[in-house]
């Protein structure tokens, strides 16, 4: 049974959430906007292939085969020829504005993706090959609790060591603060932001907290001015929509304080 991953909607996903992690790590602003623009342009509620990628991870551990066979009902019922074409026009804007190296990507789940694609886009399997790959699906997805967790740990991996290739441009290692602000940042548009708001809304109230207290211990006027400044700017975040520009300024505050915590240790 061969799998064409450029035919999988949620491979295609995986793959430029990932490259979108890349340039924001990178700091190259350019590719992040063109990727979050791709994404924005074929993923918006509605879509064809948001509708598609839906079906994807519709599939819960509280389910029977009835679902998985009613799921699959829904796959073909979709456009087909409305999704093809959508893929190919997909594949074809990441090939010209961001290279084929986007396909090359680490997707962690990848191998469970190429089942459910087999699934969705096999419709002429014979009888043996089908129940097979059906079975191998509910094993898969009964242990979704258990798949998750090995998912989020894979991630955590491959996420330290592509952050640790790009150390050189930064000097520095990330803060732990900083790479859930990343993280946050990075998936806020298929949740709505809600995860990003939760996290911002307890880093900005530990954030405040540093500042002040560095304002209380300062001994250098000029410092002292500085943080109050930056006391100011973190109070007016609750009045402000979340923007790009909140998260970049926020990242470098939280520099800012491991920075003068450092120091202060040092002392």
């Amino acid at each position: 049974m061969k799998h064409n991953k450029k035919r999988n909607t949620a491979f295609l996903y995986e793959c430029l959430i990932k490259e979108l992690t890349r340039a924001i790590v990178r700091e190259d602003k350019k590719r992040q906007t063109i990727t979050k623009n791709i994404l924005k342009e074929f993923f918006y509620k509605g879509s064809t292939l948001k509708e598609e990628l839906t079906l994807y991870t519709s599939l819960v551990p509280e389910f029977s085969r009835r679902l998985l066979e009613e799921t699959k009902i829904d796959y073909l019922r979709s456009n087909r020829k409305a999704a093809f074409n959508q893929q190919t026009t997909l594949i074809n804007k990441i090939n010209k504005q961001l290279g084929a190296g986007v396909f090359s990507n680490f997707v962690p789940n990848y191998k469970d993706l190429a089942s459910l694609g087999l699934f969705f886009q096999n419709t002429k399997l014979e009888a043996k090959k089908r129940i097979i790959l059906e079975n191998n699906l509910i094993k898969l997805l009964g242990r979704k609790d258990k798949l998750l967790t090995e998912m989020k740990h894979l991630d955590n991996l491959e996420y330290k060591t592509f952050v640790s290739k790009f150390n050189n441009a930064y000097e520095r290692t990330l803060q732990k603060e900083q790479k859930e602000l990343l993280t946050n940042y990075i998936v806020s548009f298929s949740d709505n932001g809600l995860g990003l708001k939760s996290f911002l809304n307890e880093e900005i109230g530990r954030l405040k907290n540093a500042v002040q207290q560095r304002i209380v211990e300062g001994n250098d006027d000029l410092n002292n001015e500085n943080f109050k400044k930056v006391k100011v700017k973190l109070d007016k975040y609750s009045q402000t929509p979340i923007n790009q520009q909140m998260v970049e300024e926020i990242f470098y505050i939280q520099d800012l304080i491991a920075e003068v915590t450092k120091n202060g240790r040092k002392d």
